[in-house]
């Protein structure tokens, strides 16, 4: 979410400042008109196939009232802190957004250590507890990084890697520290030019704060040793911390009369690599690989359709500090480690982090596999779907067909509009309504403008933010501006865009080129494409994505699991609707990954991730050092848990992997919700509890709590629908939030759910198993002009083949 913005916590339901940020606003890019309070810029179509968008961003739209900050212009005027420009596309939403955006970078988790820069030089906390709640990682009394009369008076980024970045702490031309972080690596690389360094044991809380007492100092064999000290290697133990210290050979480590130890180098320049240590003994294990700084990360992957697995290889690209040395440590979460099919030696040392057990190998190549099972866009029509059909084509007509209401104008709504009338147009084709017409020309009329641009017009088109290289729709919406939310609201226009092009044989060829250039914004996985920062929402070694474009001094967040997991979802869509194996490959890497971390991040299905003090069995979103029992809206549970949840479609299926998880997270959100009433109650005299039960949560988000459930038990949901649609004056069932959701949990009623021992040769099916009848059905979309068949396997085994008509979606049962 956005600077300055303010989340809910639930049990207080009070509110707490999100962190404000100084803004620096440099206009010489622009010409301003001072008179009138505004900057002209200009704003030229660019034209993309039969789409198009503006050349420049708009300019007074997004006007603070009180401050008079154009958000538009502060965004694209800010500083960058970068020790060299170069027009590159810088990143956004990343762990280190911080460091780029302020004087000062802080909030670096590297995991499992977090680094701050500073006036003095670089703090870098050991992390290796947690608050009292269990919901923070505790930063305290950090190993201080600095110089002998060393003041720097910035930090600036050097370079990044897919999960790395290098910065330098800044003085002067003559005078700085390079410092080289990587997520994972439990490793502090620092280079020294022109600074003689200084080591010091910081306080508790850091924030320059020194520690009361003496550490101790051992060898690289872990046993004591007295300063001072000449070699290559001293450990020190802080407050419980232990930290090992590589230097070159003939390095002296001196305590000082300032209780700092000075740190002389034989020759000239040198440097220091800080290791994290579980223990004195681990650091002759991290002392062998300390030589080797990674100068570049790459994670490169591969689509295996024939296996339905996704094969990646984590590339670390290093520079030796003395001959010979090659490779780091390397450490990687349970949503890697998890389930990972290829041989991955993780022998190494062991972390407790915020996000459970990192594992650590060594080397520069680490190469992992996991299981992709496939997504659809919707469901197709199976066995009897009842009173389903009627009740669907009423919902269509009435809400979506022949209203007049006109879609949302801003980039979220307007997104989440597209989307669901996507849904709607998909279930009146599978349905043979006959309110796909008007439905479809209502959703290609509205997708068709915003994926073009005409001077003057005052929203739903896409604008190019020159020096900060996106494109950003508008209007803007809950800090889309400064590229805060982009996957969330932009994977609707994608996933809409993606259907369209089924049902409408010319759209793909009129917007498909500009609709794979939205895609591009959040996700762009093309290394040679410089148009855009690479894969500018997520965090390839965390496996979820970042919401906020402007980063935090405690990190980034994430809130909303199924919005992420829907902006992969539907680049995979879209990349089969243009027949883009690239976009689609890029898709289920994204996906493969954050629907994992979605499960083990937020909901902790395998109870080895939260900490034990942690009293929920669920979160409502993570920092990069925390997780958060709220949302940035409310504090109520039924948000909490069904943020994660938004929207309702087959994206979602993957809850069910693991089994009876469904039941029991909903029985979870049931306790806390009645839990919450209760307490609300007690707590202010004007609230009137409510009754936790589906009614009660109103048509929106009552279908993302149905769309949940029925992926565990969706007869029951069916059950649970027909009651609604009965009672009298109903405003659930009858909803139109709902009509994707009468559809898709009746046709789950036929169809069971996943099995996820089978897969089929396009990303594009599924194969569900039905518990009860034991009936397994094949499930295959094929938005293209030409026939496809599809094979289906049970492991290597062949159970069936599908042919499916061009431009639908065909089943069939597996004989």
């Amino acid at each position: 979410m956005g600077e300055g913005v303010k989340f809910a916590v639930a049990g207080g339901g009070g509110m707490v400042e999100g962190g404000g940020m100084k803004r620096v606003v440099l206009l010489s890019f622009l010409s301003v008109s001072l008179g009138l309070g505004r900057v002209v810029v200009g704003q030229e179509v660019v034209r993309v196939g039969e789409g198009s968008y503006a050349g420049g961003p708009p300019v007074g739209k997004m006007v603070d009232g009180k401050t008079k900050v154009d958000a538009v212009v502060e965004t694209e005027g800010r500083r960058v802190y970068l020790v060299e420009d170069g027009g590159r596309a810088v990143p956004s939403n990343k762990w280190y957004q911080n460091l780029l955006l302020k004087q000062y970078g802080t909030g670096m988790w590297a995991m499992p250590h977090r680094v701050d820069a500073t006036k003095e030089g670089i703090e870098i906390f050991h992390s290796t507890s947690y608050s009292g709640d269990g919901v923070r990682a505790l930063t305290e009394y950090p190993l201080v990084v600095g110089g002998e009369g060393f003041g720097p008076v910035d930090s600036r980024v050097k370079g990044w890697g897919d999960w790395s970045v290098a910065f330098r702490s800044y003085e002067s031309e003559g005078r700085w520290v390079d410092v080289t972080l990587g997520e994972g690596m439990p490793t502090v690389w620092c280079e020294f030019r022109g600074v003689v360094p200084r080591l010091w044991a910081g306080g508790h809380g850091g924030g320059g704060s020194r520690a009361e007492r003496v550490p101790g100092w051992f060898g690289v064999d872990g046993k004591p040793v007295t300063l001072p000290v000449k070699g290559a290697a001293l450990g020190m133990r802080h407050e419980g911390r232990c930290y090992g210290i590589s230097a070159p050979e003939g390095t002296e480590f001196a305590m000082g009369a300032d209780g700092r130890v000075a740190v002389t180098f034989a020759g000239e320049g040198g440097y220091l690599v800080i290791s994290m240590l579980p223990a004195e003994k681990d650091f002759a294990v991290s002392h062998v690989w300390a030589y080797a700084v990674p100068r570049d990360t790459r994670l490169d992957w591969e689509y295996d359709r024939e296996a339905g697995r996704l094969r990646t290889e984590w590339v670390v690209e290093t520079a030796p500090l003395k001959p010979g040395a090659k490779g780091v440590i390397q450490g990687f979460l349970p949503h890697q480690w998890r389930d990972n099919g290829e041989p991955l030696e993780l022998g190494g040392p062991e972390f407790g982090t915020i996000r459970g057990v990192m594992k650590c190998g060594a080397g520069e190549r680490f190469r992992m596999s996991h299981a992709f099972r496939g997504v659809l866009p919707g469901l197709p029509a199976v066995g009897e779907m009842g009173g389903a059909a009627e009740r669907v084509s009423g919902l269509l007509r009435e809400h979506f067909a022949e209203t007049k209401k006109p879609l949302g104008t801003d980039t979220y709504w307007g997104g989440k509009d597209l989307q669901r009338y996507a849904q709607a147009a998909l279930v009146a084709a599978e349905a043979g309504d006959g309110s796909r017409g008007a439905i479809e020309s209502r959703l290609k009329e509205s997708l068709s403008d915003w994926l073009s641009y005409k001077p003057g017009e005052p929203s739903r088109y896409f604008a190019w933010y020159p020096r900060r290289k996106g494109l950003v729709g508008f209007n803007a919406a809950y800090g889309s501006e400064h590229f805060t939310d982009t996957h969330f609201h932009q994977g609707y226009f994608v996933h809409a865009a993606a259907v369209l092009s089924q049902l409408d044989a010319g759209f793909a060829a009129a917007y498909g080129e500009m609709a794979a250039l939205v895609a591009k914004n959040y996700a762009n996985w093309d290394r040679g494409d410089e148009r855009f920062p690479r894969l500018r929402t997520f965090d390839v070694w965390r496996g979820h994505s970042y919401a906020d474009g402007n980063g935090f001094p405690e990190g980034n967040n994430q809130e909303s699991t199924g919005e992420a997991v829907n902006s992969w979802a539907a680049l995979i869509l879209l990349g089969e609707a243009l027949g883009d194996e690239k976009m689609t490959a890029a898709g289920v890497m994204g996906y493969v990954f954050e629907s994992r971390a979605a499960e083990e991040y937020w909901f902790d299905p395998h109870g080895d991730v939260f900490p034990a003090a942690y009293e929920h069995d669920a979160c409502g979103m993570i920092w990069s050092g925390s997780i958060v029992w709220g949302t940035w809206f409310t504090a109520s549970p039924s948000w909490i848990y069904g943020i994660q949840w938004v929207p309702s479609g087959p994206q979602l299926s993957f809850f069910g992997r693991e089994p009876g998880l469904v039941e029991r997270v909903y029985g979870g959100y049931e306790r806390e919700q009645e839990a919450f009433e209760v307490k609300e109650t007690a707590r202010r005299k004007e609230y009137r509890r409510q009754p936790v039960t589906t009614a009660a949560l109103g048509g929106e988000l009552a279908s993302y709590h149905l769309g949940f459930r029925m992926h565990g038990d969706a007869a029951k949901v069916v059950k649970e629908l027909d009651v609604l649609w009965n009672e009298p004056g109903d405003k659930v069932a009858h909803n139109e939030w709902m009509a994707s959701v009468h559809w898709q949990a009746t046709a789950l009623k036929t169809l069971g759910r996943v099995d996820w021992r089978c897969h089929g040769t396009s990303p594009v099916s599924m194969v569900y198993g039905h518990p009860e009848t034991g009936v397994r059905t094949m499930v295959a979309w094929n938005p293209g002009a030409a026939a496809r068949t599809v094979k289906f396997f049970e492991g290597k085994k062949e159970i069936g083949e599908l042919s499916v008509p061009p431009r639908s979606m065909g089943s069939g049962v597996v004989r």
